[in-house]
């Protein structure tokens, strides 16, 4: 008797993470990149926070395909090694950012019952970008002063709204455009078959 070892996620699975995965690594390398280069020009280390919600924006739409715990943390792991191994200025500093954004990600759509809604992405979203800035904070050990902390407030609150729109908001309206298209149920229906067999 030939007995058939279930896994957690099935290969097309796996796939559409690494898909994800790749073209986030490769795109936030890119905005990285950029980030630097203002810096460098203007001296305002964190003056792209409008934009940090892309980095999040796969680990969303991960969630939204697989709908699977752990989703978004695989994606979000294999995506800063993508941005590792292209060059990302952070370099293996951005494994822990992913990870963590992914992690925040998926415990923001299991703590809100696993629901498809813009709301619970628009949060999970937010929180998963600004938990960035949060490590990055606690990396760079700032002093304590009323100006460092109102500094900090200033770009979580960047990250976070970028992060609603840009990863939540942005991310809810790929996967509605998917579904219209019959990608999302196609993905579901494969999952089902191969968990069935």
């Amino acid at each position: 008797m030939i007995s058939r070892r279930s896994t957690f996620f099935s290969l097309q699975e796996l796939l559409t993470m690494a898909a994800l995965a790749a073209l986030g690594g490769v795109f936030s390398s890119t905005v990285s990149m950029l980030r630097a280069a203002v810096h460098a020009l203007v001296g305002f280390p964190f003056g792209m926070q409008f934009l940090a919600g892309v980095h999040v924006l796969w680990l969303v739409v991960a969630v939204g395909l697989i709908r699977k715990p752990g989703a978004a943390t695989f994606t979000g792991l294999l995506k800063g090694t993508v941005e590792l191994l292209s060059g990302n200025p952070l370099g293996l500093f951005v494994l822990l950012l992913s990870g963590l954004a992914g992690i925040v990600v998926d415990g923001i759509w299991l703590l809100c019952g696993r629901r498809a809604s813009s709301l619970v992405y628009m949060l999970a979203g937010g929180l998963g970008t600004a938990s960035n800035v949060f490590v990055g904070v606690l990396a760079a050990s700032l002093p304590a002063s009323g100006n460092v902390y109102t500094g900090v407030g200033v770009m979580l609150g960047m990250a976070f709204l970028s992060g609603v729109v840009l990863a939540g908001l942005l991310g809810w309206r790929l996967l509605e455009t998917l579904r219209l298209a019959g990608v999302v149920g196609a993905l579901s229906e494969s999952s089902a078959t191969h968990r069935a067999a």
